[in-house]
């Protein structure tokens, strides 16, 4: 098959089949002031129309109208009006003058024949796009490459601007070019993953096909753009739908057979693998054939997965010779785990590594789980007695940790309420654009919701947390605001319910009676701890596992105290370091792939033709244990820099109130024990909604008038 560019003229296309991008292909390269020719112009600036228009000058414009020289129709000898030039330039205050004065909204001009909203739509002017649109320009008008605004948008992988399109009344999602290219197939052409996504989730047709019969299947494989490739299937594109023959040929290609001659097979059976298709394209049939939900059963099995296997393994470690239960557990903790990550084939898109499911979690809870249980039947019935206040301690904290830890895992860490309409979406979007503030940090595209400050989108739920104070990869859930407090205490009640158990085992280690000698079988022990080990190795196996825990549990106080007392989240303190590499980049977004951290909101995701595009780096069993174990972040953090940085940092961060008010403010907000109110918080000591707030007012806050103002006199750098 010939690769055919889409972004070519017509008469390019006539003249040759490849595929070559043009970056003039609409002639708006060379529109801005800047650009212009430097031989001097043929009138004065103030008496030339253009040149005012160019420059924004609305007084200049005005004397010329009511000198009668020009009016808001006046155009040059190529059809350019002082409308297209203040759209492209960004003068807001200008266009709005030149509309009431008259200007037709709709007029054609330049080589390109294109109407002031494209104009403006190439630079991303979505204020004045949205002006233009709500004054009667057609956004269905086409160019003179049969482009309209909608493609105009795709082309340039603009989700905030594409967005704004589609909440437009009259912008159908599916409308063609001139060769029958809709805004999709174009997407996955470009490599632009953000803007395919939202394409789909506005109900772009998948089946639809261009003038070869190609349908955007076809076209995110002649660049091999996997992210691309992979939502396309995993939306139920034709896996076998042929374009229309090429001459001399007699049945068109398959996705299959595109793939082969664009060479991105890899990137076409790995989609199709991630999706549940075989290489053919056929689906894999789950083994479990009773169990519909598959997400319900992948967070089940893998939460519960650990209390089975933590089980077997202690029982190995008591009750083997070490020389052989050490290999034998790594063996076959190994082993199981490597044969149960083959059920990723059938798991859903976002649960396709151990670091998406619930294992850590089960890990932690198994162990809880585990100690619980020597602990009620071993220690507590030999030393209620003899230390019966320091079992109740330790049942006291043994509850506050399985009950912090239960709303760590299930409390909301303050999703933000998607819109229930369309309708509610347009209007959040026109009072961003009112406000100036229509952007990637107040707005999220996936979720097509107003983001409060101090918000992320996380990739892995789906959804928006409000002030996510910690994306925690111990945990199933997302550790924001409203349960972060839940989470410190739980490490905190582990901490001191260890101590405890410590104690108790030794109490009831001591009061057993001694073994006979012919049970004593430890080799590496001395007489006196192989007899202690004797009399009850299970117990003790599973309370060293459990004190085990405290290796990474100090590692949490210290990143989130540190945390605290900068009034930072993980999320701000990571994005405010300049050298975090690609791993740190990916989690601290949430993902732990780097490519799919690396899509920004305007959708333009890694170059699909770039080499290696695609290509998963192996990585290592430290790198990869370091990864979910999170410390990489407790180096990150626990590591920064010089103090000159620290200083930097602070003076960047302005959330900071100074350590003990931060401290105040983060223990004082919300109560211990139930949920909080999202996206309210202290800060100085104030209730501030960040969900109405637009800005971060510098040199602290002062409430008057019913809302939150800047307190003057204070310059910090934000």
């Amino acid at each position: 098959m010939a690769s055919r560019d889409p972004s070519t003229t017509p008469d390019q296309r006539r003249q040759s089949g490849s595929a070559t991008d043009s970056p003039g292909k609409d002639g708006l390269d060379r529109v801005e002031l800047s650009d212009l020719d430097s031989s001097p112009p043929q009138l004065p600036v103030e008496q030339d129309l253009m040149q005012l228009a160019r420059l924004g000058e609305l007084r200049g414009i005005q004397k010329l109208f009511d000198s009668g020289r020009y009016n808001a129709k006046s155009a040059d000898e190529q059809g350019i009006t002082a409308l297209h030039w203040a759209a492209i330039n960004g003068h807001h205050a200008l266009c709005h003058f030149l509309i009431q004065s008259g200007a037709d909204v709709n007029a054609k001009g330049g080589d390109a024949e294109a109407t002031p909203v494209l104009w403006a739509s190439k630079k991303c002017h979505l204020q004045i796009i949205q002006l233009l649109l709500a004054h009667g320009a057609d956004p269905l008008t086409q160019d003179d490459q049969g482009y309209n605004l909608l493609h105009s948008a795709v082309l340039d992988g603009n989700v905030l601007q594409l967005i704004l399109l589609l909440h437009q009344p009259d912008i159908p999602v599916d409308v063609p070019d001139v060769q029958g290219h809709t805004g999709l197939m174009w997407a996955a052409y470009k490599g632009f993953p953000s803007c395919v996504d939202l394409l789909l989730r506005w109900g772009a047709d998948v089946h639809a096909q261009d003038d070869m019969g190609f349908t955007a299947l076809h076209w995110a494989l002649v660049k091999g753009s996997y992210p691309c490739i992979q939502k396309l299937v995993d939306y139920g594109s034709d896996r076998f739908a042929r374009s229309k023959p090429q001459p001399g040929e007699t049945d068109g290609d398959t996705p299959a057979m595109t793939a082969s001659k664009m060479k991105s097979e890899r990137q076409w059976r790995k989609a199709l693998f991630e999706s549940g298709y075989d290489q053919s394209g056929q689906p894999i049939a789950f083994p479990v054939p009773f169990i519909k939900d598959k997400k319900w059963f992948f967070s089940r099995f893998f939460f519960f997965w650990p209390f089975i296997l933590g089980g077997i393994q202690l029982h190995m470690l008591a009750y083997m010779l070490v020389w052989i239960s050490i290999p034998c557990v790594l063996i076959l903790g190994y082993v199981l785990n490597h044969l149960v990550q083959k059920l990723f084939r059938w798991a859903p898109n976002d649960m396709k590594s151990m670091q998406h499911t619930p294992f850590l979690a089960g890990i932690f809870a198994g162990t809880l789980f585990w100690v619980g249980v020597r602990w009620a039947f071993r220690i507590l019935p030999n030393t209620l007695y003899t230390n019966f206040f320091l079992n109740i301690a330790f049942a006291t904290f043994y509850g506050l940790t399985t009950y912090f830890y239960f709303m760590t895992m299930t409390g909301d860490p303050g999703y933000i309420p998607k819109s229930s309409s369309r309708g509610q979406t347009k209007k959040t979007i026109d009072e961003l654009l009112e406000h100036n503030v229509y952007n990637e940090k107040h707005f999220c595209g996936p979720c097509m919701i107003r983001k409060p400050l101090r918000s992320k989108h996380c990739r892995r739920c789906g959804r928006c947390v409000a002030r996510q104070d910690h994306h925690c990869p111990w945990v199933d859930a997302c550790i924001g605001v409203n349960n972060h407090k839940h989470f410190l205490l739980y490490v905190i009640s582990l901490i001191i319910g260890i101590g405890l158990l410590i104690q108790l085992t030794y109490a009831y280690i001591i009061q057993l009676p001694p073994p006979p000698p012919s049970a004593l079988h430890c080799e590496i022990l001395s007489p006196d701890l192989c007899a202690h080990w004797t009399k009850d190795p299970l117990t003790l196996v599973t309370n060293a596992w459990g004190s085990l825990q405290l290796t990474w549990t100090f590692m949490l106080l210290f990143v989130h105290f540190v945390q605290i007392a900068r009034a930072l989240t993980t999320y701000e303190s990571m994005r405010g370091n300049t050298d975090m590499g690609p791993l740190m980049t990916a989690v601290a977004t949430g993902s732990v792939s780097p490519d799919t951290a690396s899509i920004t909101a305007s959708g333009a995701g890694p170059d699909p033709a770039a080499p290696g595009h695609g290509r998963k780096q192996k990585e290592s069993c430290v790198s990869s244990w370091t990864k979910m174990l999170g410390l990489d972040v407790f180096f990150q953090l626990a590591f920064y820099g010089s103090k000159k940085r620290e200083t930097q940092r602070k003076r960047r961060n302005p959330f900071t109130r100074g350590v003990l008010r931060n401290c105040q403010d983060f223990w004082g907000d919300g109560p211990a024990f139930g949920r909080k109110e999202s996206g309210v918080a202290l800060l100085g000591g104030q209730r501030v909604d960040y969900t109405s707030m637009y800005e971060v007012p510098r040199g602290g806050m002062r409430y008057r008038g019913g809302g939150y103002e800047e307190v003057a006199g204070e310059d910090v750098e934000v």
